[in-house]
């Protein structure tokens, strides 16, 4: 259980969606001040507020962790998230991001839109999505050896359902559609 729990922690959505716009700017030409900015509206959008509003969601009872594990009551961070991507993603574009960041950004709040409308009636694994995702950003943005990170498909698998957190088909279809859909993201727009 302890390995389960490190696992899920190591690649949790927001770990890896930072580490995707880190490196994904980190091939990009951009000022130093323009640097900053972008990071902090990325972080700001997938750590900072999402994480905020489940904290709220927590203290005030109305989930019993951190996690959400009641299906139903995921719906409102994603709304939530979803509003704020868009902000972020406006915000990126104002100030110049690169195409990439766009597009993740882009994929980040579309995806969402796609996980609330799946989660109305499957718990799909956003810890599987938020993999899923940021590897096909990186293989698409920064080189195609990011897509061994397909590998990591099975860790998550295996924490997630040793943690009662999902089905390894819950785990496995966000993997699946958080790569998928990024992939048509940046072949689309990218």
């Amino acid at each position: 259980m302890v390995v389960a729990k490190y696992i899920s922690v190591l690649l949790h959505p927001f770990i890896c969606g930072t580490l995707a716009f880190l490196l994904i700017l980190s091939k990009s030409y951009v000022t130093f001040p323009q640097y900053l900015f972008i990071i902090l509206i990325a972080i700001a959008a997938i750590v900072v507020f999402p994480a905020i509003h489940v904290m709220t969601m927590k203290r005030k009872g109305q989930t019993v962790s951190l996690d959400i594990p009641e299906r139903k009551k995921r719906i409102s961070p994603f709304i939530f998230s979803i509003f704020i991507y868009i902000i972020a993603l406006f915000l990126l574009w104002v100030v110049s991001a690169p195409r990439a960041v766009l597009v993740l950004m882009w994929a980040y709040a579309f995806n969402t839109i796609v996980a609330t409308l799946i989660t109305q009636s499957w718990k799909i694994s956003i810890h599987g999505m938020a993999l899923g995702g940021p590897i096909a950003a990186l293989g698409q943005a920064v080189a195609p050896v990011y897509y061994w990170g397909l590998i990591f498909v099975i860790p998550i698998t295996y924490s997630r359902v040793r943690l009662k957190a999902h089905t390894p088909e819950q785990v496995v279809a966000g993997f699946a559609l958080g790569f998928i859909l990024t992939i048509i993201h940046f072949k689309l727009l990218g």
